[in-house]
């Protein structure tokens, strides 16, 4: 791996953590909100649908995956989910989609592409995206992986991540 490409890596594993800390989830227990605590099933929705959002619809000009769109539209921020198995499928096809796009990006490329402004939000750079990402998606898998009593495994190893980081 090219050692121009730190973050991109980064997101990917980050990833890989949020997979294993949904590793084997029913959808009873992806659907439920107990002490009415968001949903599983809600929270992959809101953070996959998020990346989702902001690369293929507000940087690419296309669509979001039609599961994302449909929940959100259904559901937006409650905490609610609904077809857990339809989620889980899209969030699958999404990231796959996302690695595609991203995968062979450098820092450099991730700083030099410019997404443009939304709703009250000011243009800003794909690399703030994957920073935001990473660091959004270890929030979600911290509190996916305590809820469900597995946190004593997380964070995992960083196998992409190259072993040596560029100079300053």
């Amino acid at each position: 791996m090219a050692g121009d490409q730190t973050l991109v890596p980064l997101l990917f594993d980050a990833w890989d953590d949020l997979d294993r800390a949904y590793a084997g989830m029913t959808a009873e227990e992806a659907t439920a909100r107990p002490d009415g605590a968001s949903a599983f099933g809600w929270t992959l929705r809101h953070l996959i649908g998020g990346a989702d959002f902001f690369v293929n619809e507000l940087l690419r000009g296309g669509a979001m995956h039609p599961t994302f769109a449909r929940e959100h539209a259904e559901y937006e921020f409650s905490g609610e989910c609904g077809d857990w198995d339809a989620i889980a499928e899209a969030a699958g096809e999404v990231r796959a989609e996302l690695e595609g796009f991203l995968g062979d990006m450098s820092d450099a490329d991730l700083a030099a592409t410019v997404v443009p402004a939304w709703g009250p939000f000011a243009p800003t750079t794909l690399r703030y995206f994957v920073l935001r990402q990473v660091a959004h998606s270890y929030y979600h898998t911290g509190e996916v992986a305590t809820r469900r009593g597995t946190e004593a495994d997380f964070p995992g190893p960083l196998p992409r991540v190259p072993d040596s980081w560029p100079e300053s």
